[in-house]
């Protein structure tokens, strides 16, 4: 029955219970338990800190011999760099010499029957209308405007040529500038593959890097495909035509024009353009890839025929030869005195002129004529 009634008064009896030890533990608080309680607890406190402190002491130890660790990773990093900085000069002079010896292994033996003068590219201008390349040499050098410009390329075979790059028209004591056949005031006359016909190049394709074949004779077989289209041509002989194609042949010049020796590698036939009234056209690729041009092969040659009677007049100034404009002054027409024959004009034909043959004499019915 007491059992009962303290089960059902236990929160009660809980209360009472810690009142009592409370105010126990304050009355005995100088007790010998108590006081050795506190001095076990002070002592345990300063173990621990003893231990906190050792633990920091390695903690710390380990930060620093991890951070010497990392220095001396980096310092031999540094240190590696360092070397390989001081063999740089010799793996550069090393280079050098090996370009040396290629750039004479690999220097081709003129085919023409004209000197040649070899000359760096300063500058290659195809981003503006007017196409132009600017290189080191000039009349100092020997080169005068007229003058053929050529270049190492590779064919369609994979061989290494020397092709045409364009023609001297402008030059300064220690510079010149050449037009490049994809300039759109460049012509000349090519000679078709496969054939004794020639067509004329010009540079105004309207296409960047490509230059077009103008006044192709109609019975030359460009593209089979294109010739197929007509109502005239083969529709069986397939195997026939395409023998007879010039697309991916290559073009040569043909010497005609006087500027130019004859046989001079200038591209290969891409696509056939559009007609012009009986005659064809076509598109050329260059073999020269004038976006990497970095030196150039004057030709020491004059045009043949017009060479002597060629005005000084009539030859191409600039100003600024990197970043100027081409200046074409008109032709001086000034007599020599004191000349024992007159000159001949381009097609070696002596020019008409009003002046008496013997100034002594008055002028005749024919002079006046």
């Amino acid at each position: 029955m007491l059992w009962f009634q303290l089960s059902r008064s236990k929160e009660t009896v809980s209360l009472l219970f810690c009142v009592l030890f409370s105010i126990l533990s304050l009355t005995f608080r100088s007790n010998v338990i108590v006081r050795g309680i506190a001095s076990f607890q002070r002592v345990g406190d300063i173990v621990s800190g003893s231990i906190d402190s050792f633990g920091g002491f390695f903690k710390g130890a380990y930060n620093k011999l991890e951070s010497f660790e990392t220095v001396r990773k980096e310092r031999d990093s540094c240190v590696a760099v360092m070397e390989d900085y001081k063999l740089l000069p010799q793996d550069l002079e090393k280079a050098n010499r090996e370009n040396d010896t290629l750039r004479k292994e690999l220097r081709f033996q003129s085919r023409q029957k004209y000197s040649s003068l070899k000359a760096e590219v300063l500058s290659v201008r195809l981003n503006s209308i007017y196409r132009t390349i600017i290189i080191d040499k000039g009349s100092d050098a020997g080169i005068k405007p007229y003058m053929p410009v050529t270049a190492r390329a590779v064919d369609q075979k994979g061989a290494i040529i020397e092709a045409l790059v364009g023609k001297v028209i402008a030059v300064t004591g220690g510079s010149a500038v050449v037009q490049p056949l994809i300039n759109s005031n460049f012509n000349m006359g090519i000679s078709m593959p496969d054939t004794n016909l020639w067509a004329n190049l010009s540079g105004n394709s309207g296409r960047g890097t490509e230059a077009l074949l103008n006044y192709i004779d109609s019975g030359i077989i460009i593209d089979p495909r294109v010739f197929g289209e007509y109502p005239m041509g083969p529709n069986e002989m397939i195997q026939y035509t395409e023998s007879l194609s010039k697309i991916g042949k290559p073009v040569y010049t043909s010497g005609g024009g006087g500027v130019f020796p004859a046989g001079i590698p200038v591209g290969v036939i891409t696509e056939e353009g559009p007609r012009n009234g009986s005659f064809k056209s076509a598109y050329l690729k260059p073999f020269v890839r004038f976006e990497m041009l970095e030196s150039v092969t004057i030709l020491l040659k004059l045009p043949e025929k017009w060479l002597e009677t060629w005005p000084e007049g009539q030859n191409i100034t600039i100003e600024n030869p990197y970043f100027g404009e081409l200046n074409y002054p008109g032709e001086e027409k000034v007599l020599k005195e004191n000349s024992s024959k007159n000159p001949l004009s381009p097609n070696g034909n002596k020019p008409q002129t009003n002046v008496p043959k013997n100034p002594s004499l008055p002028p005749s019915e024919d002079d006046l004529q």
